[in-house]
């Protein structure tokens, strides 16, 4: 007899040392009789079985699953039939190198798994969807559930030699971020690899130096309010009126003021190890660590800077490119000296033991001297300002101009000379970018738009082959060779940054990008037609089956300043999983698939990113 509080449970799953599962009916009329045998990849390590109301539109019907853990570190998941105990829908995903061990335990209320491996991750429900989620945590080695007055839902972990009381918080987020607060507006970041520190220059418009704020606040007989990540005060002491400037703000300077530093961070630690405040109304916006041959490969650290700088006409009393050293074990930055030039030094980067250098509209090389930066060779002409430059090879260099999108440019090494031999015939407003290959590069604009340019193979041949038609001098409409764009795609939001990465062990490499408003997206790759094809197809029958709300047509938004081309939508396509169970019959049986298939297939393709 099954004891009072208790249920009797109707299935039971087994796995065994010939890579099998096998499922068997606790049935008191039929106990122990095997329902169902699932054959394994690799030996299976646990399972668990759990039910989780999924569903769409508030219809959450609970539905059962089988989830293993196998010995190569993946996570299987089932679908198991409450009546009859068959398996179906059978899904994998690699958790990390060690066998994969899971504990049950309730997560935001409803029935949920721990997977650890070599990292822990956690299967709940969110949203009426099956979640996996990284855990942002160390190693552990087993857990269970764990609740208390301080901790209703929680769960007790092993790691290493210690015991740890645990609650998985921000359920659904698919990042965990930590925040360092800075003086300024933080402009541009840069790593140093042997140290693993980081430089960040930050600067802030129409505002006052911690010096010239102390002044102020003296001046008018007023306490200065404490600054940005400082320590809440007791309220015994909030009474005396100490003020937060996240609170009360900050007096402004005016029009072509600005407030500078450069800081040393260690990202591990979230310590400044460094803090340098720059005077003379100097604004720092760029920064790079470049490893000069004339010093053995030593680092330093390169920041340009403009004095008196106006945004609108955009104007400058003299830019300086700063050389610093690291001293004290790379803990402190210890400034070289300073070289003055005639405009913004927006864009640095190292090339070849020497820096490459965007100064307004031109592009020099530079050499590091004993009391200046020694320039070496520049290329004049550039349309608007050099925004970004990216070194492909020893003799490739793209540059990024601000309004006039990518130019190529090739170094002749044995005449010192810098020559452009390739463009993009649009226009377009640069914000971010990152080099894909050696002919392909990735941009976004201020409008919203992401896109790819290819260089044609011919032209990329010839200029390695050192056959270079024409320096492109006195051509109107640009370089000699214009660039291909093989994507175009609209986000809808300004784009701040984009970088190829990889996210997690097994994901595939990634364009990912971040938006003005928080954001953050990935771009896939397909590694095959067929998903293609059939994206393509789902893409197309959820125009007509599943129009947005507020009447404007998803191709349209996509399309709203370059035609759409080569992208896919995958948050659009991902809506596939939220109509209704008829619709999504519909559109499965028009693709020739189950929906079941479709599901799966985006859950594969979403696995491959994070």
């Amino acid at each position: 007899a099954v004891p009072g509080g208790r249920q009797r449970a109707r299935f039971l799953a087994v796995g065994g040392w010939d890579n099998t599962i096998r499922v068997f009916s606790l049935d008191p009329d039929d106990c122990m009789s095997v329902l169902a045998v699932l054959a394994l990849p690799a030996q299976a390590e646990t399972a668990a079985l759990l039910s989780m109301p999924l569903g769409t539109g508030g219809r959450g019907a609970e539905t059962f699953f089988l989830t293993i853990g196998l010995n190569n570190g993946v996570l299987l998941r089932a679908k198991l039939d409450p009546r009859n105990g068959q398996l179906s829908d059978t899904r994998t995903r690699f958790l990390g190198t060690k066998p994969a061990k899971l504990f049950r335990l309730p997560i935001g209320g409803i029935d949920g798994v721990l997977c650890l491996s070599s990292r822990p991750w956690a299967a709940y429900c969110w949203q009426q969807q099956l979640t996996l989620s990284p855990v942002s945590y160390q190693h552990l080695e087993h857990g269970c559930s764990f609740a208390s007055e301080h901790c209703p839902e929680g769960l007790v972990a092993v790691a290493g030699n210690t015991l740890r009381i645990l609650s998985l918080d921000k359920l659904g987020d698919a990042f965990n971020a930590e925040s360092l607060p800075l003086r300024y507006t933080p402009r541009k970041i840069a790593h140093h690899s042997a140290s693993g520190h980081v430089v960040v220059v930050e600067s802030d418009h129409n505002a006052y130096n911690e010096d010239e704020k102390a002044q102020l606040y003296e001046a008018a007989g007023i306490p200065p309010p404490l600054p940005a990540g400082s320590e809440v005060p007791d309220e015994d002491e909030a009474e005396e009126g100490v003020l937060m400037e996240s609170v009360v703000g900050v007096p402004r300077g005016g029009m072509g003021k600005w407030a500078s530093c450069v800081r040393l961070v260690d990202p591990a630690t979230k310590a400044t190890l460094s803090l340098l405040e720059l005077p003379d109304n100097e604004a720092a916006l760029s920064v790079a660590i470049v490893p000069f041959r004339e010093r053995a490969g030593e680092s330093i650290v390169i920041v340009g800077t403009a004095k008196d700088m106006t945004l609108h006409p955009r104007t400058c009393a003299a830019g300086f490119i700063h050389a610093y050293k690291f001293t004290n074990n790379n803990t402190t930055l210890e400034l070289l000296h300073k070289t003055q030039v005639e405009d913004v030094p927006y864009a640095l980067c190292a090339f070849s033991g020497r820096l490459l250098a965007g100064v307004g509209k031109s592009l020099r090389i530079y050499e590091l001297g004993q009391k200046k930066m020694l320039r070496k060779c520049q290329l004049l002409g550039l349309p608007t300002m050099a925004q970004s430059i990216h070194v492909v090879s020893a003799t490739r260099i793209v540059v990024g101009d601000l309004a006039e999108s990518f130019h190529w440019v090739k170094y002749k090494r044995a005449e010192n000379a810098l020559v452009l031999f390739a463009d993009d015939p649009a226009p377009r407003w640069l914000t971010a970018s990152c080099v894909v290959d050696v002919n392909t590069l990735a941009g976004a604009d201020k409008f919203g738009n992401v896109f790819l340019l290819r260089l044609p193979q011919e032209v990329s041949d010839d200029v390695d082959d050192a056959q270079l038609l024409t320096s492109g001098e006195g051509i109107v409409n640009g370089a000699p060779s214009k660039a291909d764009a093989i994507v175009q795609f609209h986000v809808g939001d300004t784009i701040t940054s984009l970088q190829k990465v990889v996210l997690g062990p097994g994901c595939a490499e990634v364009i990912l990008y971040t938006t003005l408003q928080g954001g953050i997206g990935a771009l896939l790759p397909f590694s095959s037609k067929e998903d293609l094809e059939l994206l393509q197809a789902l893409e197309m029958h959820l125009r007509q089956e599943a129009p947005p709300l507020c009447g404007r047509d998803q191709l349209f938004f996509r399309s709203a300043f370059f035609p759409i081309k080569g992208v896919v939508d995958g948050d659009f396509c991902a809506y596939f999983n939220r109509l209704p169970p008829d619709e999504q019959r519909t559109i499965a049986s028009d693709l020739d698939r189950t929906p079941a298939e479709i599901a799966k297939k985006l859950e594969e393709l979403a696995s491959r990113i994070l």
